[in-house]
């Protein structure tokens, strides 16, 4: 309670504020009288706790939609070291470590990986989920010998648990040792030697020596444990090669497999789907702090949270304090766009995000757990257990309610009150929540992947190949069918062509196929992955990069490299651009709650020109046209539906002002199913077809997790579109328009788009018959 003072949020109780029944601010109670505007800044005189954070003034949009306190929950542990059947050495450990009862949830752990279930983990950051796995493996290995292998995302990671893991290990003579791209010359030689008896590693450095080094193949057949920390992180691409990797390793020893996650709604089938064996699954629900939820939301999203930053510290300024403030964005656009405009504006912050050197990474991290540097914008990568020491407040991009929970963890982390502040914006999903704000603590995360993308799989054959003989008839038929073009044969066993070792020399597993370089003045400044490269790097875009406003001045998808040169000015600017869907093959359809079939597809995209926005308020400036258009091809995975038409009404572009309304909210208002919207695409036709589709590579497995759910996206989508305040035909930027859309948003109607829904949810079919589009089945 006592940092909570400091900041002066507590001096009066924010519940008399807020109704008891929708959770609104009591100007915007929907109970009775339905929603209300915050039209006058002095609503909020009696809000001064607040205030310092909200400051109203000249911005009458911005709105606190509600707020929650979330108190403690199952703080504290509740069993005794001593009722706990683990070796002496290692609760004398614990002990010292000021532990002298565990979980119920860690003792459950320990028990099930003592009888050699595969299993997963499931709770909070802070409850001890590494001692619930690690105890167990060094008895293990202690008693019976053998290895275990412990996998995390991030180098950062598994350098901050190095510590904790081996001093569980050293009492007992086990060797734990950090293995990636950062380790020193003597922890490579312990490892490849075979000294070591627990790697910390990452799924990108055991690809590598499991396909090129001999030593770590003889290695591999002793391992006993695999251990998949922060599991829900591979969710998508990295979880489909993953599962491949896995498969690969499972060729040279029998292993069990552990996984540790924060809350997903779906953990056992998600490790089922990846590692094809059965799990077991522990849970814990818990936090140690209160957490004070506020979700607000304002359409100057980017000067908002400027805003937010500057009252917070100016506030704790003239406390003689500081406040240290982590914000949480959902892309490297957002994040550049972010720390460009705090830094413009005299805020000291800096970015951390994949892709920096380890010597800046480590230096943000370091500067911000310390205390010197105050404000870090952040990706994903400070949302994993890394300790950046005693976080005031965090400020978040809307993402599913669960993972919120896991970045607004990165607070409260000894026990203190806590702040979490999510914004909305405006687009429709913000606008969903913005309506209905107590579904947002309905949303659950859903991890997912695609074991099936040609590409990963193409890439794990090959190196399956290399890592071991393989007889012709051993290979899986799966297999067979997406490299016997990369493979040569003799009379008995399979090996790569050139062709295949080059296609294996240039994968990524976190990037899948190829990237485009970024070179200014003749130096490599960065890279960016296609197809996302085309949409950001095309000729004249303007991008900004490490925090750095930069215009592109060529981009070649021959040599794949693109050419930069700083630029001043306060616009960024949005592609124009046509995808063409080409349908190779359909692996699932079905007719509920439309007629529609998940497909192997091919995506064209053609860049015709962009549009120039204000990066402060998203205003357009202008509309240009390229010379000569820029287009690249990609495989993916995704669906197409064929939806009814609306009962004609009398607007320009009817039809497919409805399919596209429709195909925009489709995508852009199911974040409470896949969190992901950011990470699909879509295309609507003037017949009705509307397709849906990954924007990687070979697929992510983003699309699938849509077209299971697609009746209850299509309720949403209604939801959105006829609670909108706009009322307008085409709709506006909180329901039918779309940030990604290459039309500018051109032609929509939202009322036909309604009408749609509302002839699918009444049973109205039409036939799905996609043969133009070139399709084969398999």
């Amino acid at each position: 309670m006592k940092e909570l003072k400091e900041l002066s949020l507590l001096s009066m109780n924010p519940d008399d504020l807020f109704c008891h029944k929708c959770k609104r601010i009591k100007t915007r109670c929907i109970c009775n009288i339905g929603s209300i505007k915050i039209k006058e800044e002095n609503e909020f005189n009696e809000l001064d706790e607040l205030k310092f954070i909200f400051d109203l003034r000249g911005n009458i949009s911005d709105e606190i939609v509600t707020y929650r306190k979330f108190n403690p929950l199952n703080a504290e542990p509740e069993i005794e070291l001593k009722d706990v059947k683990i070796d002496e050495r290692l609760k004398e450990i614990l002990k010292r470590e000021g532990i002298d009862k565990l979980y119920r949830f860690q003792v459950d752990a320990i028990e099930k990986i003592s009888d050699r279930k595969n299993l997963i983990i499931v709770a909070p950051t802070g409850f001890g989920k590494t001692e619930a796995f690690t105890i167990p493996i060094i008895e293990e290995i202690y008693i019976n010998g053998g290895k275990a292998i412990f996998f995390y995302p991030t180098k950062a990671l598994a350098r901050d648990q190095f510590e904790k893991i081996d001093k569980y290990a050293s009492p007992f003579g086990l060797r734990v040792v950090k293995f990636d791209g950062d380790s020193t010359p003597n922890q490579r030689r312990v490892v490849l030697s075979g000294e070591a008896d627990i790697i910390l590693t990452n799924p990108d450095m055991v690809d590598y020596h499991l396909r090129n080094t001999i030593e770590f193949r003889k290695i591999v057949r002793e391992v006993k444990f695999l251990v998949f920390d922060e599991f829900h992180s591979y969710s998508g691409l990295l979880g489909s090669n993953v599962s491949w990797l896995v498969k690969r390793l499972s060729r040279f020893s029998e292993f069990q497999i552990i996984c540790s996650s924060a809350t997903i709604a779906n953990p056992k089938e998600f490790a089922e789907y990846l590692f094809e064996r059965e799990f077991d699954v522990v849970k814990f629900e818990g936090r140690k702090s209160r957490l004070h939820f506020i979700m607000s939301y304002s359409p100057r999203f980017y000067s908002f949270i400027r805003d937010i930053v500057r009252s917070l510290i100016d506030k704790r300024r003239r406390m003689g304090k500081g406040a240290k403030i982590l914000i949480f964005a959902n892309s490297y656009k957002s994040a550049e766009t972010i720390i460009w405009i705090l830094n413009r504006d005299g805020i000291k912050a800096r970015i951390h995000k994949g892709g920096l050197p380890k010597n800046i990474r480590e230096e943000v991290e370091r500067d911000f757990r310390s205390g010197k540097l105050k404000v870090v914008v952040a990706t994903t990568t400070l949302e994993l257990g890394i300790d950046v020491g005693d976080v005031d407040v965090v400020i978040s991009e809307l993402v599913p309610f669960p993972q919120f929970i896991q970045r607004s963890g990165r607070a409260g982390r000894k026990g203190q009150d806590s702040i979490g502040i999510l914004i909305l914006r405006e687009d429709s999903i913000s606008n969903y929540y913005r309506m209905y704000p107590e579904r947002y603590f309905e949303d659950e995360l859903f991890c997912y992947a695609e074991k099936m993308n040609e590409e990963v799989m193409r890439y794990h054959g090959i190196s399956m190949i290399i890592e071991k003989p393989t007889p012709i008839d051993e290979l899986p038929q799966e297999l067979r069918n997406v490299i016997s073009d990369y493979l040569s044969t003799n009379s008995k066993f399979l090996f790569p062509n050139a062709r295949g070792r080059r296609f294996v020399s240039t994968f990524n597993m976190r990037g899948i196929g190829r990237s485009v370089k970024i070179y200014m003045d003749n130096k490599l400044i960065g890279e960016r992955s296609l197809p996302m490269a085309v949409r950001e790097l095309y000729p004249n875009s303007i991008f900004i990069h490490n925090g750095i406003k930069m215009r592109s001045v060529e981009l070649d998808l021959e040599r794949f490299i693109a050419k930069v040169k700083p630029y001043e000015g306060r616009e960024i600017t949005d592609p124009l651009y046509t995808s063409i869907p080409k349908v190779i093959n359909i692996e699932e359809k079905k007719i509920y709650p439309v007629n529609s079939a998940y497909c192997n597809l091919e995506i064209t995209i053609t860049i015709d020109g962009y549009i120039s926005r204000d990066v402060y308020s998203n205003e357009k400036l202008d509309v240009v046209y390229l010379d000569e258009q820029i287009s690249y091809t990609f495989k993916t995975k995704g669906f197409v539906m064929r939806v009814p038409f609306p009962d004609y009404m009398d607007y320009d572009e009817f039809y497919s002002g409805s399919f596209h309304a429709l195909e925009h909210v489709l995508i852009e208002s199911t974040n409470p199913l896949t969190g992901g919207s950011n990470y699909m695409g879509g295309i609507s036709t003037p017949n009705g077809d509307i397709f849906v589709y990954d924007s990687t590579q070979g697929g992510s497995g983003l699309s699938k997790l849509l077209f299971i759910r697609l009746d209850r996206a299509l309720e949403i989508a209604k939801d959105v579109m006829e609670g909108c305040d706009c009322k307008r035909i085409d709709g506006c930027p909180k329901c039918t328009y779309s940030y990604q859309c290459g039309n500018d948003n051109y032609p929509l109607n939202r009322i036909g788009a309604i009408n749609i829904i509302k002839k699918i949810q009444k049973g109205e079919r039409r036939e799905l018959n996609i043969e133009s589009y070139d399709v084969y089945y398999v």
